[in-house]
């Protein structure tokens, strides 16, 4: 089972394959911007990923390339309501990329 942890909250949590990672986000009471749209629109669930290769899609798909271009995002960043868990990720702050 993938472990995702979230860096700035000392936390790791075991989750399925192809768990979406903003519900990881919103079940692990973790100290994580608010979402908002969740459907790939708005950006504020963008955040750093150590290893986005284990996220699904990869590479990002039409929609999410399109976002990540708009908000000027680092190769290692994600939308989070766009990427399901495929192997073990760490979660950054988006402050502090």
């Amino acid at each position: 089972m993938p472990k995702v942890t979230f860096k700035e909250d000392n936390k790791t949590v075991d989750v399925p394959v192809g768990t979406s990672l903003i519900e990881v986000c919103n079940k692990n009471d973790v100290s994580y911007p608010f979402f908002s749209c969740e459907d790939g629109t708005c950006g504020t669930c963008l955040c750093p990923v150590d290893k986005p290769e284990n996220l699904d899609p990869n590479p990002p798909g039409e929609k999410e390339k399109e976002r990540l271009s708009i908000c000027c995002a680092k190769p290692n960043e994600r939308l989070a309501c766009q990427v399901k868990v495929k192997g073990d990720v760490v979660i950054s702050s988006p402050y502090n990329s």
